[in-house]
């Protein structure tokens, strides 16, 4: 089995009018097709070190969205189309014209927009701790009681920053995205769902949900996999909706042989530094 030793990650900046979106590429010499990671609401590309230790041998491209990390906010919301409009153009930039598509939390959302509308270039998906949007399934909210919380946004809020404390990530607001930044993210998934084109993506498709996910039902994995023709559902046992960089070891077992790769031995995360600011 060959020895593969991560890189740290490439800084770059995709420029679109008004849109600024910061791209992290790990393992740029990587052979074969690379992963996209999109990332989730206002999540920043701090998170993912832990993720892309376990892909050593692939070229992995985190895309920050607008409000998140360091991106900074557009003018206008920007609808799911647009957005994926984007990531194609950044991946371009990049020299990747075909790529496979991972997208976590609202990101996977926007991954499976991406997916039906650039067909040609995603050739395998990925969904993660996601959903069909205003579509989605909720949870028992008598047992999780968000719906009946004074303020439910900020109770979200919490439940996500005592993950990220897990990590060891300062959710401040110069690495997580404010509520009001969240929420305009939000806003431009408003009445959006997948659920009537999804029986229209023809990717072989993985469906990934941790049982214990308070923030997306993981019966939402159910639903997506029901849908999509070619999809494959599989559980994260003890995982939560940050069971990517949480548990990236079991979901790294999952995703690889998906994708075509053989299995490798545990490897240290790297830290997010970047090696270079060159822009695009």
């Amino acid at each position: 089995m060959p020895e593969y030793k991560p890189t740290q990650p490439a800084e770059y900046w995709h420029h679109a009018g008004d849109a600024h979106l910061r791209i992290h590429v790990w393992n740029e010499a990587a052979a074969g097709r690379p992963l996209v990671f999109l990332n989730g609401i206002g999540s920043p590309l701090e998170l993912i070190p832990p993720f892309a230790a376990e892909f050593p041998d692939t070229r992995l491209i985190a895309i920050e969205m607008p409000g998140s990390g360091r991106t900074p906010e557009t003018d206008m919301v920007y609808p799911p189309a647009l957005l994926a409009r984007l990531v194609v153009q950044a991946c371009a930039g990049l020299g990747a014209d075909e790529f496979d598509l991972m997208g976590f939390s609202l990101g996977g959302a926007l991954a499976q927009q991406v997916a039906l509308q650039y067909r040609a270039q995603v050739k395998h998906l990925i969904l993660a701790a996601t959903c069909s949007g205003f579509t989605m399934l909720s949870h028992d909210w008598s047992d999780v009681p968000l719906f009946s919380s004074a303020f439910p946004f900020l109770k979200l809020w919490n439940d996500l920053e005592r993950d990220l404390k897990k990590l060891h990530i300062a959710t401040g607001p110069a690495t997580f995205a404010a509520p009001d930044a969240m929420s305009r993210q939000l806003l431009g998934f408003a009445g959006w769902s997948s659920l009537a084109f999804l029986p229209l993506i023809g990717q072989k498709t993985l469906v990934l949900a941790g049982t214990r996910d308070s923030i997306i039902a993981p019966s939402n994995s159910l639903q997506l996999s029901a849908f999509i023709p070619k999809a494959r559902q599989e559980w994260v046992e003890d995982g939560g909706h940050l069971f990517p960089f949480l548990k990236p070891q079991i979901t790294a077992k999952k995703i690889r042989p998906f994708l075509g790769r053989t299995l490798i031995e545990p490897v240290e995360p790297l830290g997010a530094a970047p090696t270079s600011n060159a822009l695009h």
